[in-house]
């Protein structure tokens, strides 16, 4: 998550480096969760076909060149196209994207190696790894692209990544597959990234297309004949990406569902935060910073409180039942963007707002994957964490594309990258409502499901 997120407090600055930038600037974040959500489930598969480690390295080494793409997009832009392009930048973070597959072989190599009682300790833990790379991305990175620029930032992340590798290919412990001859349901996945690609790419284009036009109506129309396809399809598939069966237990629909919106309202944060820094204090801003160090400095409460309580959140699960930590952690993320929305003029203000939205996106997150462990059956985890990780980078692939359109009418003119306070109030309004429906999912299916066996 560090890579993922030191772009945050720069993002404006991203934007205005491509001449096109201002208009796509939002699926910085979001190419990366699409292609990540569709691709996850198929990696997950591949690894019980081929082996964890094998596919965990080759997966990193994909990502390493995804790096080195993003870093170099603007000289490969004006090599091919004679001007800066952000669909460069793009392409290579999709294949960044590809990266996200390392996460359910981790948990995968967790539940197989680790003691049944160390297990959601340890899920818990890698867990909180998103709020580490978050923490140390909005700092660093902050202070990576204020002293150099946002490609020097990725220039340098390559470096150790590739050290990673190294230490991963003598590290890890070489298995076999387990499910040969095993097949692949890439149908499955590209009904899904077709209906998810034409959803947010209508989302985007709409407020300058006009939503009405025949061009975003039928990208509307192919997501939805898409999403049904892919329904279809994954009740008859033998391997699907997503098993449905498995929304008959409603401790793993309630899991996915709360996954969903979770992400969603994590990455519209993400998306959106930078932005009201650095809106000046004379076009109606409260801090008006250019110092994208300064800016990570001032995100770090969330980051922070993440971290401690994404550490904490697996044990909390083990001795206080996982549906309940997921159920409390919904309701302190609804509160923390309602108090956002009204206490964001001070600095002092803004930490408190920002601490309790970062406990609440902790807890959340941290109880997620214990969730499913506790209402899965071991033989089927790999499908159900797959699905989850799904869902929860689906929702964050939506949420920088929502928040672009819902603030797009309040762009300030001539300042293409900033908005009137308005579109922050409206947009966190928006995430406030969906982290209630996260919480009202969670507390309304926390007793229901049946619990799988975890021996």
């Amino acid at each position: 998550m560090f890579v993922e997120i030191m772009l945050v407090p720069d993002l404006r600055q991203v934007a205005s480096d491509f001449t096109n930038g201002a208009e796509w600037i939002s699926w910085v974040l979001s190419i990366y969760l699409l292609v990540g959500g569709v691709v996850t489930p198929i990696i997950g598969k591949l690894g019980d076909i081929y082996g964890t480690r094998n596919l965990l390295i080759t997966v990193m080494v994909i990502y390493l060149l995804g790096l080195l793409g993003s870093g170099f997009s603007i000289t490969i832009s004006n090599s091919l196209f004679g001007e800066a392009n952000i669909f460069v930048l793009l392409f290579f973070r999709g294949v960044q994207g590809i990266g996200m597959g390392m996460f359910p072989l981790a948990f995968s190599v967790i539940r197989d190696v680790f003691p049944q009682d160390r297990i959601p300790f340890a899920l818990g833990l890698v867990s909180s790894m998103f709020a580490v790379g978050t923490s140390i991305g909005l700092v660093l990175g902050g202070w990576l692209t204020s002293v150099d620029t946002w490609n020097f930032a990725f220039h340098l992340v390559a470096i150790p990544f590739a050290i990673l590798i190294i230490a991963a290919f003598f590290v890890v412990k070489k298995e076999q597959g387990v499910e040969k001859g095993a097949k692949i349901d890439g149908m499955g996945a590209a009904l899904l990234g077709i209906s998810v690609f034409c959803f947010l790419y209508a989302v985007t284009a709409g407020r300058t297309d006009g939503w009405t036009s025949f061009k975003i109506l039928s990208f509307f129309v192919v997501s939805v004949i898409a999403a049904i396809a892919f329904v279809l399809w994954e009740r008859r598939s033998k391997e699907p990406i997503v098993k449905l069966s498995l929304f008959k237990n409603l401790g793993i629909m309630n899991a996915t569902l709360v996954a969903f919106f979770a992400g969603l309202v994590m990455f519209l944060y993400y998306q959106t935060m930078p932005f009201f820094l650095e809106t000046p204090v004379e076009l109606g801003g409260y801090y008006g910073f250019s110092d994208t160090f300064v800016v990570g400095l001032h995100m770090l409460p969330t980051a922070a409180f993440q971290f401690i309580f994404g550490m904490t959140g697996g044990i909390a699960s083990k001795k206080y039942g996982s549906t309940n930590v997921m159920v409390v952690g919904t309701a302190i993320m609804a509160v923390g963007f309602l108090i956002l929305t009204q206490f964001n003029d001070v600095f002092w203000k803004l930490s408190v707002s920002q601490a309790v939205l970062g406990t609440g996106i902790a807890l959340a997150m941290s109880s997620l994957i214990n969730v499913v462990m506790d209402f899965t059956p071991k033989d089927e985890f790999g499908v159900s964490s797959g699905m989850n990780t799904l869902f929860r980078t689906i929702g964050g692939a939506i949420g920088p594309a929502l928040s672009a359109a819902v603030m797009a009418p309040y762009a300030i003119p001539g300042f293409e990258e900033l908005y009137r306070y308005e579109g922050f109030d409206r947009i966190w309004t928006v995430a406030t409502v969906f982290a209630v429906i996260a919480f009202i999912i969670a507390l309304v299916f926390r007793k229901g499901g049946k619990q799988g066996k975890r021996s």
